[in-house]
């Protein structure tokens, strides 16, 4: 009997382990499938019908999309929107006699002309803009494609950011400036590009702008454009120039570039998520580019331009709330690295060139030739400049003013480091 129990005992296990086996082999099967339409979907929903396609050497392609049926008006608030091709008016400069003084100059430190991979091989035509086509690749490096081209892991503004505070973490660490005594129509400011190393996919490091609409609450408004190197987004460790915008503190809205509606684009060479080259080297030539944002007086638009010269697009108003009708309550310039924290140990991320600002010109990265735009449309010095830093031992900023570079700051640092654990 007892050898008899054993064997049927066997028997019951065995077939356990076949029906597993069976069961394993119908659903992961049908997972995948699922997966597959779930994909398959979204990039119908991301990518449209491009008029022309171009392929880079980089193994890019860019789709040249009419101008009327970009992503922007798929927004729900934007149904009928008029595009508006020009702005009504640009900010102008607030000269003083010091500023009538002539400055020296040096051509290795002027923004540069960009030409992208994608425009060797060909132009998109008139009335069409180029945008780059999202790939299955791209959605598989999400966690989540329902929200590929979203800021991921933001629990919280940063203002109430308390680096001993671990139980409300946001993975998120930063080095800015900031002005808060609003209302202001804009601001302009030169941006040093480096390519930072960036130790994890799931991670990236950014210099950018933010101009700041309403409360650090679930209502905030925000637009954002600078430099940032993101793995999980593009599949490569090359800095881009990107933009971002979000009107209830990233918890439902905006995303990066053109991957939701929302940005109007007006410019059909240039696009966000294009690469920044060349770039910066240490102790080398360096290598800028000057970004430009405001509000349009007449029409309450978010105007984005680029070295003075390339309008690339708009936030229109209607997305907004506080940033519909009213100027932006703060601005913010600086870096911010997203810090997974990786077996418990702080990322060694690189912030701006990755290195200290105390290292100072040609070494450390720097945002100079920084301005506000008043509410006259003026631009003007920035006054009662804040800084906020997570953690001077792994990321710092200096602040200072220069008569060539006027109001400006270093910023950045190697992340983890013997101080920065």
């Amino acid at each position: 009997m007892h050898v008899r129990s054993l064997t049927m005992k066997s028997v019951v296990r065995c077939l356990l382990v076949v029906l597993t086996v069976m069961v394993t082999n119908i659903v992961e099967p049908i997972a995948g499938k699922v997966k597959n339409q779930q994909i398959e979907l979204r990039l119908k929903q991301l990518n449209k019908q491009a008029l022309k396609s171009l392929e880079s050497s980089n193994g890019e392609i860019i789709d040249c999309i009419s101008i009327a049926n970009q992503p922007a008006f798929d927004h729900p608030m934007l149904k009928n929107h008029t595009i508006q091709m020009t702005p009504s008016s640009y900010p102008h400069e607030v000269l003083t006699e010091e500023d009538n003084a002539p400055t020296p100059s040096n051509d290795e430190e002027q923004p540069e002309n960009t030409v992208q991979p994608w425009q060797l091989v060909g132009e998109c035509p008139e009335n069409t803009i180029p945008i780059k086509r999202i790939t299955k690749e791209d959605l598989l490096r999400e966690d989540n494609i329902k929200n590929h081209g979203n800021k991921s892991n933001i629990s919280q503004p940063h203002q109430f950011y308390h680096p001993k505070d671990t139980t409300n973490y946001s993975g998120h660490e930063y080095a800015i400036t900031s002005v808060s005594d609003g209302p202001y129509r804009g601001t302009k400011a030169q941006i040093n590009v480096w390519k930072p190393r960036v130790q994890e996919v799931g991670e990236s490091s950014i210099s950018q702008i933010s101009i700041i609409g309403g409360k650090f609450d679930a209502g905030l408004n925000s637009i954002q454009a600078g430099s940032h190197v993101h793995p999980a987004l593009y599949g490569d460790d090359n800095p881009r120039f990107f933009i971002y915008w979000t009107r209830d503190n990233y918890q439902n809205t905006g995303c990066y570039n053109l991957r939701c509606p929302g940005f109007v684009q007006i410019n059909k060479k240039l696009t966000p998520g294009y690469l920044l080259t060349p770039i910066s080297t240490y102790n080398g030539p360096q290598v800028k580019f000057t970004i430009q944002m405001w509000k349009d007086p007449k029409t309450g638009n978010w105007w984005l331009q680029l070295n003075d010269q390339e309008l690339i697009g708009y936030w229109p108003k209607e997305i907004f709330t506080n940033l519909a009708d009213e100027g932006a309550s703060v601005i913010e310039w600086g870096g911010e690295v997203v810090n997974k924290k990786k077996d418990g140990q702080h990322t060694t991320t690189e912030m701006g060139s990755g290195h200290f600002p105390s290292e100072g010109f040609g070494k450390a990265s720097s945002f100079e030739v920084i301005k506000i735009i008043d509410m006259n449309n003026g631009l003007i010095d920035p006054v009662k400049v804040k800084t906020l830093v997570s953690r001077p031992a792994c990321y710092d900023i200096k602040t200072g003013y220069d008569k060539k570079y006027e109001v400006f700051f270093y910023y950045g640092g190697p992340g983890r480091n013997p101080n920065c654990s």
